[in-house]
């Protein structure tokens, strides 16, 4: 029986000695330590004070490890020592590299697109059997944030001339009495004719659909680190954040970093107010949204007579994501409905939705919704306040970072993270509704056809006004 010949390894494995995989190691470690140190000093993202401590304590310890892995010649079991420490340096250095680069590319995802993309159509009563050829006239709607470049892209598809109409009501009238051969809604007004004039949305066919980028404005410059008023609105629809959408949330958070208090103030989505630049008819505060979030915006700055500079935008996806990264949360409920019990219920995204999008199952339908909108955004506050969750927040990032959009910018963001993390203190929040009162009538978008709309509380209103004010200059 013959031998089995072994073949002899390598001849650069046979000088491969465990000096100079130590050696190495050390070098790749000092490699990826130089390069998280560069990624957390370039995202500015650890307060200045605490960066340079870090940077200087972990300097010192780099270069003292350093001097030892890079001795000539030292026993085996050093080496391993010597081997593993290099192996633990370069672990927290991927660690902080990967923190940095997450944090940043984060900040970076949730800001406000430079353009925000529209899918608009051209559409006209089955009855006509009309083409695009054929078409003398198209109604649009005067005032619409992308109307230089709707007219523009209208103009590459049909020959029909373009026609303004004031609002929505008025350019739909106009279609439905042919006094126009065609109208050009967006993917917005085409749900708002849906819901709210279905007979007439059953009688129109699309001709043709586009697509058109219009410029935003640019992110606000509000000073985080004071007092300031953050516009949260939770669009009515799936899927992308940016999606122009009526506005179903409407909250206001007055936010002061001085005292770390936040006052949550909700304005139910019907709420009958006039729409900022509009005269003469009001109109139901969910309708806002479809001229653009800015509408929203300043519509609610005419309400509460306050600067509201600064804006997040989630989504119903938003909350599913997000919950369910952190882990669920509890939301205290003022009744038992559904899968739901009086007091604490602990739940996932999907639940939690659920909660914050149900008003059927109360007597004070959109009101007590809005309640339970609030005591959501409180719990995520809360469980964001424990000191536990820095552990999952990459999850909790990565969730948010394609389901929020703000117009904060970039250092305002993380001069907002660099105060929280400088100072470590939990934030308290105070949750306050509008009122008011139940009747139909006309609205600027939809016209003389009567809709639910919530005639406002003065009283209440005031008392809003009073509290965003105490908030702000700090006052309990």
């Amino acid at each position: 029986m013959t031998k089995k010949q072994v073949t002899p390894p390598p001849a650069w494995y046979r000088k491969l000695s465990l000096d100079t995989v130590r050696k190495l190691l050390a070098l790749l470690a000092a490699t990826l330590y130089v390069a998280a140190i560069i990624a957390l000093v370039v995202v500015k993202f650890i307060p200045g004070k605490y960066l340079v401590v870090l940077v200087l304590v972990s300097a010192v310890a780099m270069a003292v490890i350093l001097r030892a892995q890079l001795r000539s010649h030292v026993s085996t079991a050093k080496n391993v020592w010597l081997i593993a420490l290099s192996l633990l340096v370069g672990v927290v250095s991927v660690g902080a590299f990967s923190t940095a680069v997450t944090l940043h590319g984060f900040i970076a995802t949730i800001q406000q697109t430079e353009y925000t993309t529209e899918t608009y159509s051209v559409v006209a009563l089955k009855d006509r059997h009309l083409t695009l050829n054929t078409l003398a006239t198209a109604a649009l709607l005067q005032g619409d944030h992308s109307e230089s470049e709707v007219t523009q892209e209208l103009a590459r598809k049909t020959p029909a001339k373009p026609v303004n109409y004031d609002n929505l009501a008025a350019l739909v009238t106009a279609l439905n009495d042919k006094a126009a051969d065609s109208g050009v809604l967006s993917s917005a007004y085409m749900e708002a004719v849906r819901d709210n004039t279905p007979q007439i949305y059953a009688s129109i066919e699309v001709l043709a659909t586009f697509t058109v980028r219009s410029k935003n404005a640019a992110a606000t410059t509000v000073d985080v680190s004071k007092p300031f008023v953050l516009y949260i609105s939770g669009i009515d629809t799936y899927g992308a954040v940016s999606t122009v959408s009526r506005s179903d949330v409407n909250m206001l958070a007055v936010i002061n970093p001085q005292t770390n208090h936040i006052l949550l103030v909700n304005t139910p989505r019907d709420y009958y107010v006039q729409l900022h630049g509009t005269t003469g008819t009001k109109d139901k505060l969910t309708h806002a949204g479809l001229y653009g979030i800015d509408m929203s915006r300043q519509t609610l700055e005419d309400l509460y007579g306050t600067s509201i500079e600064a804006y997040v935008r989630v989504n119903f996806d938003s909350l599913v994501e997000i919950i369910d990264a952190m882990g669920g949360v509890e939301v205290y409920s003022d009744y038992d409905f559904k899968s739901f019990h009086t007091g604490a219920n602990y739940v996932d995204g999907k639940r939690a939705l659920e909660f914050a999008r149900e008003r059927y199952s109360f007597s004070e339908g959109d009101r007590q919704r809005g309640k339970n909108q609030q005591r959501v955004i409180e719990a995520i506050i809360a469980k964001m306040n424990n000191p536990r969750n820095i552990l999952n927040y990459q999850s909790i990032l990565k969730a948010a970072q394609s389901a929020v959009q703000t117009n904060i910018g970039q250092d305002n963001l993380t001069k907002l993270a660099n105060r929280q993390l400088d100072t470590l203190h939990a934030w308290s929040v105070e949750s306050i509704s509008v009122d008011g009162t139940g009747a139909t009538s006309a609205t600027y978008s939809m016209g003389a056809q009567p809709l639910y709309v919530m005639v406002p509380d003065q009283q209440t209103v005031d008392v809003a006004k009073q509290k965003i004010t105490d908030t702000l200059k700090g006052r309990d």
